[in-house]
């Protein structure tokens, strides 16, 4: 019996996290949500005009579990405007090195290929709705 309460303590909120995550794509009903498949994607994606925020998260990481639906739902406010995507730092070391993200999760905004924003930390809409905006102005 105690083997099955340390179970349900710690293993199945791990579980039922990561199903939660594993739904996070980019089909409809939450946004357009981009996530990230390889290394030419990333770099295609950000190189376009559209700005491009880009959710820097593990798996593992529970504020990264927490960041995944406010940025959904930054995607759903603003199609468009901003290109939302997800980078899981796991899968892509090199590409999170580059941008020197060394707490999870970041959140960095690029234009052109370029870095024009960067906070780590979980972040909340208003902030990152406040960021995006600022630059689209600066644009115009």
């Amino acid at each position: 019996m105690k083997s099955f309460k340390l179970f349900m303590f710690l293993f199945l909120p791990l579980m039922i996290g990561a199903a939660v995550s594993s739904c996070a794509s980019t089909d409809g009903g939450k946004g357009d949500v981009v996530v990230i498949e390889s290394s030419e994607e990333f770099y295609e994606l950000i190189e376009g005009d559209t700005p491009v925020m880009v959710d820097f998260y593990a798996d593992w990481c529970r504020p990264c579990r927490i960041q995944g639906p406010i940025v959904e739902e930054l995607a759903t406010e603003m199609p468009g405007k901003v290109i939302v995507a997800k980078l899981d730092v796991d899968k892509f070391p090199r590409i999170s090195s580059k941008y020197e993200v060394t707490g999870i999760p970041s959140i960095i905004l690029f234009n052109n290929g370029k870095q024009i924003w960067k906070k780590v930390g979980l972040q909340q809409k208003p902030g990152l709705k406040a960021a995006i905006e600022a630059h689209l102005k600066s644009k115009s």
